[in-house]
């Protein structure tokens, strides 16, 4: 027979009726029962016997716990390779859109177009799938700390968003009177349940009265409302509910489910659970947002924010039994949160007042069931919230910053990030769930990083021998600015090993400055002639003798005239022999010549004055860094792009009716107008008409000067016009402003009126426009001053102006021909200065550079972002990696594999040997090390009259571009900026010194490798299977 049992207590479902008849047996012979009544008692006993059920079923859930441990264990979800057939993302929950859970189908398109693709994604079971369409929130176990953590090559850590965050590890951590203080204010059934497996989610006598009162609201009585969620329903609500509210009676029906589920996920038993929501309540409960600082969460983060108490030293002081008036003041505050949470920012951020106020009867209420002591009562009746003020909390948050100062490579990191996925900024980047491995090997980056802090001291530089000559001999050395990136070759790329500088400020010393590195601007140089030389060989190694002789004869620029020359005396020669003789070629650096370059005159001198007076092959001077034999170099390279243009620069000089000439001078004279007018347009927008005629004028201007002006304005007015005008300005008779007019009212060009005025015609007329509309938009000004644009620039027309014309036909042959180096070179300074350094460089681009050389002149993708997991651990788990990225060949092989070997002469015998014997594998074999130095001591001069100079600091810079062994390449840089600069010596040796200085840090990663030397992390951390963890 079934049974069904009670506590203890088996009853056969026939039992009831038996019990009803044995009754009516007992009672027959005193009483006679009508049939009816017979049926009534009956009916009562069962009804008694089914309520005694439900009663007991409510406060034990014996029944519901096993039917919701059951459901829950079929809400599940599994860990499957690529993109999932099967999942649901969450809504709006505050939660859900704080840690990105809502927003990963974006971030995975977003990634998707950028070359990422997922290999990794949770498949949601069939149950949980339905559930979660139902409106249901999957039950997993939350993380109270869940935001961006980025990983190392090595394993280390780059960057932990919540390290350092105050959360309870667990329920013995908390203090007992916090948690006793919660559950009597918030949830009093919740540690004291009837039995082990009761639903610590659902308050039935809360839940009814809230339900009745919600009813008479909705009919018009006038009752307040009050709410009958447990700690439980409110994890769920103010987690996942949209807008952390209940906004209907089918919301509030998720959250109980979805919290029953929750807590039964383990089994049953549910006191594990009822620990775990004291904790994930206490470390996520929603206070508000904190001006300077951004959102609060967690009793911890709310002390050390709102109060600026430390949360470890309050919670010793909670553990104390002795009620102090150190504790007395901790526990009210953590009571104020607790409190807070009901309205968090009118309580947190508004009325101070009210939230104290609202404690004193809670602290009666704690008294009186014997919460808290009397003693300990009324010393907290005695103490006085103290909130820190706004600036206090920004002054903390600023403090925090400065003593936990990330990384670079961790700020790299970070913004590479916030621009993959589009997070509004840093802040929302760092509430992300997201595991990120990056390729920076934390190691290196620390050593490095520890090493350029140390360089500060004076101590350390005394004793590491960087008080010599070249180095730090004067000046401050913290004042220094360091930087150094650093590169592996592997298989998927360039990976990004160390990404350092020392600048305390977010700026990016490697990425953000360009610096003028000086003479590394020389490997630049010598890359372009060997690309050219490439070029000239594979145009001309299938010619015959006869048809290379007439090249050699016919060339019109040295470059092509020579390789011609060379192959015609020996034909058939192959590309990397004739690259080898083309180093042999021999320059004067002789520093007595003066170049026209960059629209004048220049002088150049080289850094060893023994070099003047000699003649070096170009390899030769790469290793020596001989400035004028690379400058006669790029003066070769210019006339090289010169004899390519689509016009004869020879004919455009020497022919003044050419067409070609007449061309060029008039786009030169219209670019020079325009350049004029910008120049004019930016000085003067947003005077006044007054303010204009000061700047034009100067004080106090004559007459004569005003009717200039006026003219200058208003070509052909009237004499009456004039007069007008000059009245509010200056004092002037009718007569005399008749005799200006016959002066200066005619018909005068433009160009006529600068003359007058002694400005630029157009600064003129440009005045005049802004003061009829001073609103004028650059567009709109350089619309209408076509005419005007026309008429200033006329003289230069002129066959008399040959000289002028020359001087600015020379300068647009330059900037041809230099625009045809700029595909490869990037942004170029038109200027042969441009070989020794004068475009400047950024040390990411120099390092770029290396790469392709490196790479066997191959541009490969730069790699820093290897692997990214959103939602690690949850239901939500999307893992994606970069899909393989094409490369691009930029140099032929034969010219970086000969650059390497050039480069390798620089460190074995030129201005590098400091570095030469500084690299070695972990079993002592030395390791192959080129690159190439630069300094820059950067001034401005002046030349006054009578010739004297002035000199002005602007920075002094040194760098050194490197590669080491086959698989490593990168930039080390030593700035200062500013008038300090001048008080510096140091050149590139100081670099050369940083790196040796570092080498040890290297050491285990030179050995030989297919791949990568740096331990690459195996994948992320996440859940495979069920969804506790």
């Amino acid at each position: 027979m079934r049974m069904t049992r009670l506590h203890g207590l088996a009853l056969a479902p026939r039992a009831v009726g038996g019990v009803a008849r044995h009754l009516g047996e007992n009672l027959s012979g005193r009483i006679t029962l009508t049939p009816r009544v017979e049926r009534f008692l009956r009916l009562a006993v069962l009804s008694g016997f089914l309520i005694a059920a439900v009663a007991f079923e409510l406060r034990s859930s014996v029944v519901q716990s096993r039917l919701l441990s059951f459901v829950s264990s079929r809400l599940t979800y599994t860990v499957g390779s690529g993109a999932s057939p099967r999942i649901v993302f969450p809504r709006n929950g505050p939660f859900d859109v704080r840690h990105g859970y809502a927003r990963i189908p974006g971030f995975e398109r977003r990634l998707t177009n950028q070359g990422y693709r997922v290999v990794e994604q949770a498949r949601f079971s069939s149950a949980l799938a339905l559930a979660t369409r139902a409106g249901l929130f999957p039950p997993y176990r939350e993380r109270s700390l869940a935001g961006l953590r980025i990983a190392g090559a090595d394993g280390g850590v780059v960057y932990d968003a919540g390290a350092g965050s105050p959360t309870f590890r667990g329920f013995e951590s908390i203090p007992p009177i916090v948690v006793r203080s919660l559950l009597y204010m918030e949830d009093r059934d919740l540690g004291q349940g009837p039995g082990p497996s009761s639903n610590p989610s659902i308050d039935w006598g809360r839940l009814a009265k809230a339900a009745l009162l919600y009813a008479g609201h909705r009919l018009g009585m006038p009752v307040r409302l009050e709410g009958g969620s447990t700690l439980a329903v409110q994890l769920e609500k103010y987690r996942h509910s949209e807008g952390g509210r209940t906004s209907s009676p089918l919301s509030k029906l998720a959250q109980v489910a979805s919290a029953s589920l929750r807590v039964y996920q383990h089994g049953p038993d549910a006191r594990e659970a009822r620990k775990r929501i004291v904790v994930d309540y206490l470390n996520t409960m929603p206070l508000a947002a904190a001006p300077g600082h951004g959102e609060v969460f967690g009793l911890g983060d709310g002390l050390r924010t709102w109060f600026r108490l430390d949360p470890a030293s309050t919670c010793r002081t909670l553990a104390s039994p002795e009620p102090t008036p150190a504790k007395a003041r901790a526990l009210k505050h953590v009571l104020a949160l607790l409190y807070a949470v009901r309205a968090p920012s009118a309580y947190l951020a508004g009325d101070h007042a009210a939230l104290e106020a609202r404690l004193l009867p809670w602290i009666d209420r704690l008294e009186r069931e014997r919460v808290i002591n009397p003693p300990l009562a009324q010393l907290m009746r005695n103490v006085h919230l103290r909130f820190a003020y706004p600036d206090e909390i920004a002054a903390a948050r600023a403090g925090a910053w400065s003593a936990s100062r990330e990384s670079k490579g961790a700020s790299l990191a970070r913004s590479t990030l916030a621009r993959l996925i589009g997070a509004r900024d840093l802040y929302d980047l760092d509430r992300v769930d997201l595991e990120v491995v990056s390729t920076i090997d934390t190691g290196v980056q620390d050593q490095a990083e520890a090493l350029f802090e140390r360089l500060a001291e004076p101590s350390f530089v005394a004793s590491h021998g960087l008080r010599g000559e070249r180095l730090l001999s004067s000046g401050d050395p913290a004042r220094v600015i360091y930087s150094l990136v650093v590169y592996e070759r592997t298989p998927e790329g360039n990976a990004l090993r160390v990404h350092a500088d020392n600048l305390d400020e977010p700026f990016d010393v490697n990425q953000g400055t360009k610096m003028e590195l000086g003479s590394t601007a020389k490997l630049r140089t010598l890359a372009h002639y060997l690309e050219v030389m490439a070029e000239l060989h594979a145009e001309m190694a299938g010619l015959d003798v006869p048809t290379l002789e007439a090249r050699a004869a016919t060339a019109r620029d040295p470059l092509t005239r020579w390789a011609a020359s060379t192959l015609s005396r020996e034909p058939g020669m192959e590309l990397t022999a004739f690259l080898g003789r083309s180093l042999e070629r021999t320059y004067s650096a002789r520093s007595s010549e003066a170049f026209f370059t960059g629209g004048g005159v220049h002088v150049f001198h080289n850094f060893d004055p023994a070099d003047n007076h000699r003649v070096l092959p170009v390899r030769e001077a790469v290793a020596r860094s001989t400035n004028l034999v690379f400058i006669r170099l790029m003066r070769d390279l210019v006339r090289f792009h010169e004899a390519r243009l689509p016009y004869d620069p020879g004919t455009v000089l020497a022919d003044a009716r050419d067409p070609e000439r007449a061309r060029l001078l008039a786009e030169a004279a219209d670019q020079e107008a325009r350049q004029v007018l910008a120049r004019a347009w930016r000085d003067q927008r947003g005077l006044t008409e007054a303010e204009l005629v000061d700047r034009l004028l100067g004080r106090s201007p004559s007459p004569r000067r005003l009717a200039e002006l006026f003219y200058g304005w208003n070509p052909g007015a009237s004499a009456d016009s004039l007069e007008r005008w000059l009245s509010a300005r200056a004092r002037v008779s009718s007569e005399e402003a008749l005799r200006l007019h016959a002066a200066y009212g005619g018909p005068l060009t433009l160009a006529d009126r600068g003359f007058l005025l002694r400005r630029h015609p157009l600064e003129v007329w440009c005045a005049g426009e802004l003061a009829r509309r001073p609103n004028l938009s650059w567009e709109e000004l350089l619309g209408r001053s076509e005419g005007a644009r026309r008429a200033s620039s006329a003289w230069l027309l002129h066959t008399r102006n040959r000289a002028a014309q020359e001087r600015r036909l020379r300068v647009r042959i330059e900037q041809d021909a230099f625009a045809r180096m700029t595909p490869y070179w990037r942004r170029l300074v038109p200027s042969l200065a441009t070989a020794i350094g004068s475009s400047s460089d950024r040390p990411e681009a120099l390092a770029d550079l290396m790469g392709i050389i490196v790479n066997d002149g191959v541009r490969r993708p730069r790699l820093l972002i290897e692997r990214l997991c959103f939602g690690p651990g949850t239901p939500y788990h999307t893992e994606l990696v970069p899909s393989a990225s094409r490369e691009e060949r930029v140099l032929a092989q034969p010219v970086a594999r000969l650059l390497r070997e050039v480069l390798a002469d620089v460190v074995e015998e030129g201005t590098a040997r400091r570095v030469r014997d500084a690299f070695s594998t972990p079993e002592g074999e030395p390791v192959r090390v080129g690159g190439k130095t630069g300094s820059g001591d950067n001034r401005y001069v002046t030349v006054l009259k009578g010739g004297a100079r002035v000199s002005r600091p602007v920075s002094r810079t040194a760098a050194f571009v490197f590669y080491i062994g086959d698989r490593y390449f990168g930039v080390v840089t030593a700035s200062v900026s500013g008038p300090a600069a001048g008080q510096y010596r140091f050149t590139s040796a100081l670099p050369l010194e940083v790196l040796k200085l570092l080498a040890p840090a290297f050491e285990p990663h030179l050995g030989p490798s297919p791949s990568s030397s740096f331990a690459r992390a195996e994948g992320v951390a996440g859940v495979r299977g069920r969804t506790d963890s």
